[in-house]
C-alpha cells in the first residue's frame, strides 16, 4: 500500500503489553492518517467523557501518508488525545524528523493508553517495540532527554518525542517536544502523556515508506522546489528568515494583538521594531535548517552566547513565540524573548499558551486583581522582562503563582475571581493564535469553528480575505473576491477550505505551502505516492469525514458549537479607539453559522445532519460510538 507502513501498534502502559494491526487501506484511504487516523481509532475506542489525564485517555502519534517521502515538506506527525485544556478533541502538530523516522521504523502511529507505575519510555526500533524504564530520565528538560536517550542506545540518529518538566507535572498548556525544539504544542498533549508517566517515544528505523509511482514523485518535489525559488511573496520570506519574517507587517496591519488584544499597531507597542524586524533575529542565527524532505528551510538555529541571557544553541524563535511574549506582553528586548522560548523549549510549555498566562498576570496585577502578595513578590509589569522570566520558571516548576496559572487563562481567572475572566482571553479553554480577526473576521470562524478551538492554523478561511486568487492549483479551490467586513457568502468557501486543510494535514505536510503558495500539487502527490487516483472532489469528502467527526467527538463530550465563542475584546467590543483597528466591531456568528451549514453541520449547535453523515459513511459508527 503506497505511502504507508501498514502497521498501528497498541501500547498499554498499566500492563506493560503491546499489540501490532494492521491498517486497512479502506480505513487510509477514507481518513488519510494524522489526526484523520487518529479521530478513527479513538472514537470508536475511547469511551466517552474519560478524565483526560486519566489512564482510558488514548494518546496517539501518527503519521501521515506523505510523511517520510520525497513529497515536499512531508515531514509532520501529530499527536492526538482528549484535551485537558479544552475537555474536546485535542491535536498537536510538529514538524523536523520525528515523523519520518517512526515511518521507517515500521509504523504508521503508535497509540499509548493506561498508566504506568514508574516512568517509562516506549522504543521502536526496526518493527520492534520495547517498553524501558526512564526514571533516571524523569525531571530532565526535553533537550538533555534527548541527548541522554540517544547516548544510552548508543545512536545519535535517534528521533525523539519526549517531555520536559512542565508536562511532567501536568501543565494542561505543554506539548511534546522532538528534534530539540520542534513542538507538537497546542491541546494539553503534553500533559496526557506526562499523566501516564511516559518520559519519551524514541524511535529508529532504516525501512523505506513505499511509493507508488516514484518517477512521478521525483517528478513533482523536482518541479515545486525549482518553482519556489522564483516564487515571489511568502515563500522566498520564509526561506530568508522564516516566519518572524512576517513579525513587522503584521503589527503595523493590526493582525498581531498587542497588551492581552486590548491593542493593535505600532503606536501601541513603540518598540516593535526591535523584535519584529527578520534582521534583528536573524543576526542570532548560526545555520539554517529544513524539516524533513522540506526544501524551503525555514528553522534555524541561533546562538546566543552572551548578553543577559545567554542560553547557548536554540532554534530560532517563530512568529507566533515573538507576538505572544512580545506585543502581547508588551516585550521589547528580543534576548528576553530568545530566552522565553529557550526555556518553553526545554519544559514542552506552548509559547502561544504561555505568552498568554504572562499577558493574563499582567493585566490582573495592572487592574489590582493580583498584587505582589498573590506573585511571589514579583511585579509583573507591562514589558517587565526580569519579571516575565521569573515568572515563567513559577509555571514551569508550578510553584506559587506559576501553580495558578499553569493550566492556562480560564482555570486561572476561575480561581482567582475578582472579575479576572474579563482578562483571560481564550476560545473554548484555548488560548488562540496571535491572528487577530478584528484583522481578517473569517479568521474568527476557524477560531470558533474547529473542534480543537482557538487554532490559527485552523482558519484557512481567512484567506478568503486577503484578495481574490487560489491557494491550491484546482478551479474547485479558487477564491472570490470577497469584502473583509462582509457577514453573508462566505460560508460554502470557508467549508471548502476547511475541508481541504484537513487533507493536507492529515496527508503529513506543512500547512505553509499547501494553503499558502497556490502551487502545491497536493493531490498529485497523493496519487503518485498511494496510487489512489483521487480527484479533488474524493479528496474533499476525505476532509469533510474527518472535520465531521472531530465534530461529533466534541458533541459526545457535551460541547455544542454555539458554546464557544470569542471574548468580547476580540470581537471589538467595545471597539478600540486608535490604531488600524479603530471602531471595528465583527459579527463572527454569523461567519459561523453559514460555516455549520455549509459542512452539513446544525447552525447553532452543529450537530452533523443526518443525510450528511450517511453521505460520508459515519452514520453507524456515530450511532454506536457518538
Amino acid at each position: 500500500m503506497g505511502g504507508y507502513m501498514g502497521k498501528v501498534a497498541f501500547v498499554d502502559l498499566s500492563d506493560e503489553t503491546v499489540q501490532v494491526e494492521s491498517l486497512l487501506e479502506s480505513t487510509c484511504r477514507d481518513f488519510i492518517g494524522g489526526y484523520g487516523l487518529g479521530v478513527r481509532i479513538l472514537f470508536e475506542r475511547q469511551a466517552k467523557h474519560v478524565d483526560p489525564l486519566g489512564p482510558e485517555n488514548i494518546l496517539g502519534l501518527a503519521a501521515g501518508p506523505l510523511t517520510g517521502t520525497r513529497a515536499p515538506t512531508g515531514g509532520r506527525y501529530m499527536a492526538c488525545c482528549k484535551s485537558p485544556l479544552t475537555g474536546g478533541w485535542g491535536d498537536a502538530n510538529a514538524g523536523g524528523y520525528f515523523g519520518s523516522e517512526l515511518k521507517a521504523a515500521g509504523f504508521d502511529a503508535v497509540f499509548v493508553s493506561g498508566k504506568a507505575a514508574t516512568p517509562r519510555l516506549v522504543w521502536i526500533t526496526d518493527g520492534r517495540i520495547e517498553i524501558r524504564d526512564a526514571a533516571h530520565l524523569w525531571g530532565l528538560d526535553t533537550i538533555d532527554a534527548e541527548a541522554a536517550i540517544q547516548k544510552e542506545l548508543n545512536d545519535a540518529k535517534i528521533r525523539v518525542a519526549g517531555i520536559g518538566p512542565a508536562s511532567e507535572r501536568l501543565s494542561l498548556i505543554s506539548g511534546i517536544v522532538n528534534d530539540r525544539g520542534r513542538i507538537a504544542a497546542r491541546s494539553g498533549v503534553g500533559a496526557v502523556m506526562g499523566s501516564k508517566n511516559l518520559k519519551a517515544v524514541a524511535v529508529r528505523g532504516h525501512a523505506k515508506v513505499p511509493v507508488a509511482d516514484a518517477a512521478e514523485l521525483g517528478r513533482l518535489a523536482k518541479d515545486f522546489a525549482r518553482q519556489i525559488r522564483d516564487l515571489p511573496g511568502m515563500a522566498q520570506a520564509l526561506q530568508k528568515h522564516g516566519t518572524c519574517g512576517f513579525t513587522s507587517a503584521l503589527i503595523a496591519g493590526g493582525a498581531t494583538p498587542v497588551k492581552n488584544w486590548r491593542l493593535a499597531g505600532e503606536r501601541a507597542f513603540p518598540g516593535v521594531q526591535q523584535v519584529a524586524d527578520g534582521d534583528s533575529v536573524i543576526r542570532f542565527q548560526t545555520r539554517k535548517y529544513g524539516c524533513a524532505s522540506c526544501p524551503i528551510a525555514c528553522g534555524g538555529i541561533c546562538d546566543v552566547s552572551d548578553g543577559k541571557y545567554p542560553v547557548g544553541e536554540v532554534h530560532k524563535p517563530e512568529y507566533e513565540t515573538i507576538g505572544a511574549f512580545g506585543p502581547l506582553c508588551l516585550c521589547d528586548d528580543l534576548e528576553t524573548i530568545i530566552k522565553l522560548h529557550d526555556m518553553c523549549n526545554r519544559s514542552g510549555l506552548d509559547t502561544i499558551s504561555a505568552g498568554h498566562v504572562l499577558a493574563f498576570a499582567m493585566e490582573c496585577f495592572e487592574k489590582g486583581m493580583l498584587n505582589e502578595s498573590d506573585t511571589d513578590g514579583i511585579r509583573i509589569t507591562w514589558g517587565n522582562g526580569p519579571a516575565m522570566v521569573a515568572l515563567l520558571d513559577k509555571v514551569i516548576r508550578r510553584e506559587g503563582i506559576g501553580d495558578l496559572l499553569a493550566d492556562g487563562v480560564r482555570a486561572a481567572a476561575r480561581n482567582i475571581g475578582r472579575g479576572a475572566d474579563a482578562c483571560a482571553v481564550h476560545v473554548g479553554g484555548q488560548e488562540p493564535g496571535l491572528h487577530n480577526a478584528l484583522f481578517l473576521p473569517s479568521r474568527g470562524t476557524g477560531f470558533v469553528c474547529d473542534p480543537t478551538p482557538g487554532r490559527h492554523t485552523a482558519a484557512p478561511m481567512a484567506r478568503l480575505e486577503g484578495g481574490p486568487g487560489a491557494y491550491a492549483p484546482y478551479p474547485e479551490l479558487r477564491i472570490d473576491k470577497f469584502e473583509r467586513y462582509t457577514y453573508t457568502g462566505k460560508g460554502p468557501m470557508s467549508a471548502t477550505a476547511s475541508r481541504y486543510l484537513q487533507v493536507g494535514n492529515c496527508a503529513g505536510v506543512c500547512v505553509m505551502p499547501f494553503m499558502f503558495f497556490g502551487n502545491y500539487p497536493l493531490i498529485e502527490l497523493l496519487n503518485a505516492v498511494t496510487g489512489w487516483g483521487l480527484d479533488v472532489t474524493e479528496a474533499l469528502t476525505a476532509g469533510a469525514r474527518i472535520q465531521t467527526l472531530r465534530q461529533s467527538f466534541n458533541l459526545r463530550e457535551g460541547i455544542a458549537a454555539d458554546s464557544v465563542r470569542l471574548p468580547e475584546r476580540m470581537l471589538g467590543r467595545p471597539p478600540q479607539t486608535d490604531g488600524p483597528l479603530a471602531g471595528v466591531t465583527i459579527d463572527v456568528d454569523s461567519l459561523a453559522r453559514e460555516y455549520r451549514q455549509a459542512m452539513g453541520w446544525d447552525a447553532e449547535t452543529g450537530a452533523p445532519a443526518k443525510d450528511m453523515l450517511k453521505k460520508l459513511g459515519l452514520s453507524g459508527l456515530v450511532e454506536e460510538f457518538g
